[in-house]
């Protein structure tokens, strides 16, 4: 953003040096990144063209003699549209130019020349700004021997400013003009607008069928005369990086460099209606825009249009069809706000970014809407002769009311560091032109509309540090000092990979982003998932759920290249709407051993990734887990091998292999996986372990084989079995399942190992058989089994 302060001056009293007061810019609001002169040029006056011969010796250059008001100067010029009569500007011997070059007394041909007559570009103008070529002609009016520079309003001094995007309000001189009063004091005056509305009513009616377009002002000025720009309004758009182009075209620009606000006008007559329907574009809808290229237009896109066709694509670029020409004599005047990411992502994708765009995609204050249009009304009038036909149509949905936000005078002194005092704070809002109100110690402030970035508590210190002076912050060395070292978390998940790497897993680190099919592949609990508003392809477009989808891609992969021994993991994040959650997933394809000679090689099975499981777990010192039958309909993982893994009642995870269709459609081999939710297992409080002799005294073992229905789990019979069992029982283990007709219908036989052993004293005999009597008695009840016979 550029600005002239000479502009600013006309809305804040600047008592300060420009280095002074760019310092103070640069500390406390945005960083500046140039202070300079507009035209950096000395001995400059303006002088009038007495005469005007061809030089004796050259056919090209002319000899000139030129009033400069106290003397009459000879001066060679090589210009071809020099000629007497002219006011021209002329730069005396010993002026210095902005390209460095110092004009001195100069012999050509044989002929002394005493200066030179200047063109703009001369002056350090780019000519991309103006359509001269030669030298700068004067208007007839010129008084001779002036300064040049301050009759074209070129004696100037402009700041550039590098903005970050929450400072939206600094996008104008106002917005500036504020700050500064903020930052150096001055009085400030507010532009007074003041429309002369006749008594023809303004025909036009405004709709909208779209919610990115919260607000739009349309006025209507008649009998417009279009032609040059007054030099001041050239002068201030030129400094500003802007071309003038029209009187009409650059007040737009004018205002919208002073108020922020951006303007468009059309030539009403051209518009063919007397409406303007903001919508979005239809399927296949072209425009063709003032820079007279066709664009194909996207649903996503806002149009202005005459209730019929597109005129204007929103916020980024006007129609040509309906652009201001010199036959020009009626305009509408457009004011609008539009959704910053749709013009955003129009101005991206059609690579159209303008000084309007921009100011668009960061937001603008809604009450500058109305302002803009009626000091846009009143410079048509001033400057184009226009007569401004009587009221304003609109619609308007934004809350025109300033922001509330609260702050403590403790919150304040907490985050700062510096206990401020009432006073100090009162001063900063009344710098700001915030109103506010204070009571015990709390501020209820209100925020105006001008400032979008000032939402909370924080917002608020920010600016009260901002403007009473980082300087003001007392330096203050750190009272303890801490070592860096990793949290129980850090240290949980390191030990957990450990635990993989030892058995032989591979780590993998695939992308977050994933196809919404895959992103719904393994969500047990449909949550809703969360899309990229623009992904770079289809298979990058959500973010996943679950690890196990490309953890299945990193298989197929390798398996088409003939690498058919798989064993990884990995350790990420889920992304669901309330959150991030870490996940621990592991895929093993593969078999235990190689083959070899002496022994065959064997298969991985459900209970090889089951032991994963545990081992996983046993490093956080979780015992009691246990395995449930996995109940989906989705054709995920094999009906009769899989399980849902459970700790304290919490579903934490799943183990078993993966359904047979999903490895057909994969081209897989027999696979098997498991995946738990580490939010719910890790930090937990793991106690040390503690170390305790081997009893001398020998253990007893038993062996049961039960008949039970077919519905019971070798987890459940486990635990029927504990629940009787006396501290006498150390271990039980399942050695054997058998099925067969004999045994009857949805019957099954399952085979425990239990060993009982005493610390203090050998059992006897007798003991151990009372107990396997009472925990027998305790199944056949609760569970209906039986002591096997066949």
């Amino acid at each position: 953003m550029i600005v002239t302060l000479n502009w600013l001056k006309e809305f804040i009293d600047i008592s300060i040096d420009y280095p002074v007061l760019a310092e103070k810019f640069n500390l406390m609001s945005a960083e500046v990144s140039r202070l300079e002169h507009f035209v950096n040029a000395h001995g400059l006056v303006i002088g009038e063209v007495k005469t005007c011969e061809k030089h004796p010796d050259a056919a090209k250059l002319h000899l000139c003699q030129v009033d400069v008001g106290d003397k009459t100067l000879q001066i060679i010029c090589g210009a071809p549209n020099v000629m007497s009569q002219q006011k021209v500007i002329v730069a005396l011997e010993g002026a210095e130019l902005p390209n460095g070059f110092t004009i001195k007394a100069t012999k050509i041909r044989g002929v002394f020349s005493y200066g030179m007559i200047c063109s703009l570009d001369e002056l350090g103008i780019d000519h991309k700004y103006h359509q001269e070529d030669g030298i700068h002609v004067l208007s007839s009016e010129a008084p001779v021997g002036e300064d040049p520079l301050k009759y074209l309003a070129l004696d100037d001094v402009i700041m550039e400013l590098d903005l970050t995007p929450n400072r939206a309000d600094l996008m104008s001189h106002l917005g500036v003009a504020f700050d500064l009063h903020a930052l150096a004091g001055g009085e400030m005056h507010l532009p007074d607008i003041q429309v002369s509305e006749i008594s023809e009513k303004n025909p036009i009616n405004v709709f909208t069928e779209t919610n990115g377009c919260p607000s739009y002002y349309a006025r209507v000025v008649k009998n417009v005369s279009v032609r040059e720009s007054p030099q001041w309004i050239k002068s201030r758009l030129i400094a500003c990086g802007i071309r003038p182009i029209n009187n009409v075209v650059d007040i737009s620009n004018y205002v919208m460099l002073e108020l922020g606000q951006p303007l468009h006008l059309f030539d009403y007559e051209k518009i063919d209606s007397k409406q303007i329907v903001v919508r979005q574009a239809k399927k296949g809808e072209k425009l063709v825009t003032l820079d007279q290229k066709e664009r194909k237009l996207i649903e996503e896109d806002l149009v202005i249009t005459n209730g019929k066709r597109a005129i204007a694509l929103a916020g980024v670029m006007g129609g040509k069809d309906t652009e201001v020409s010199l036959n020009t004599t009626m305009v509408l005047i457009e004011s609008a706000t539009f959704d910053p990411i749709r013009i955003r992502k129009t101005s991206k994708r059609l690579d159209l970014r303008s000084e309007s765009s921009i100011r668009f995609e960061r937001g603008l204050d809604p009450n500058r809407t109305k302002m803009a249009i009626d000091r846009a009304a009143m410079m048509l009038e001033s400057i184009c002769g226009g007569e401004t036909l009587k009221g304003v149509n609109f619609f308007d949905t934004h809350l025109l009311k300033d922001r509330e936000v609260f702050l403590s005078l403790d919150k304040l002194s907490h985050m700062t560091g510096r206990h401020y005092l009432a006073e100090e704070v009162n001063m900063v809002f009344e710098k700001l032109n915030f109103k506010f109100n204070e009571s015990d110690g709390i501020y209820r402030v209100h925020v105006p509309s001008r400032r979008p970035d000032i939402r909370t508590d924080q917002d608020l210190v920010e600016e009260i540090v901002r403007i009473h002076g980082y300087r003001n912050i007392p330096t203050t060395f750190p009272k303890t000092m801490t070592v860096g070292k990793l949290s129980q978390s850090q240290i949980q998940k390191r030990a957990l990979k450990e635990i993989l790497l030892s058995q032989g897993l591979d780590e993998t680190i695939t992308y977050s982003l994933v196809s919404e099919n895959d992103a719904t592949l393994f969500d047990f609990d449909s949550k809703p998932i969360i899309k990229v508003l623009n992904p770079l392809t289809e298979d990058r477009m959500v973010l996943r759920h679950s690890l196990l989808p490309s953890l299945i891609r990193v298989l197929s992969y390798n398996l088409a290249r003939k690498c058919d021994d798989i064993r990884i993991f990995e350790m990420g994040s889920g992304y669901f709407t309330d959150g991030e959650k870490p996940l621990l997933a592991a895929l093993v394809s593969a078999t235990n051993s190689s083959s070899h000679w002496q022994h065959p090689s064997e298969k991985v099975n459900f209970f090889t990734l089951k032991g994963l499981v545990e081992a996983v777990l046993a490093q956080l010192a979780i015992s009691h887990v246990r395995f449930e039958r996995l109940e989906t309909t989705k054709a995920l993982f094999h009906p009769g091998i899989s399980a849902a893994i459970i700790v304290e009642e919490k579903r934490i995870g799943y183990v078993g292999r993966l359904h047979p269709e999903l490895e057909h459609s994969h081209s897989l081999n027999e696979t098997y996986v498991f995946e738990l939710d580490l939010s719910q297992i890790l930090d937990r409080n793991i106690p040390k372990k503690t170390m305790a002799l081997i009893s001398k005294y020998p253990a007893i073992s038993r062996d049961l084989a039960l008949l039970v229905d077919q519905k019971h789990s070798a987890q459940s019979l486990i635990e029927a079995i504990r629940e009787k069992a006396s501290p006498n029982l150390r271990e039980v283990k399942v050695f054997d399942v058998y099925t067969d007709d004999k045994l009857g219908q949805e019957k099954k036989s399952i085979a425990f190992n239990l060993v009982f052993q005493n610390e203090a004293k050998t059992l006897e005999t007798e003991e151990v058989d009372k107990e396997i009597d009472q925990i027998l008695d305790h199944l056949s009840e609760s569970v209906q089994a039986s002591i096997r016979k066949v």
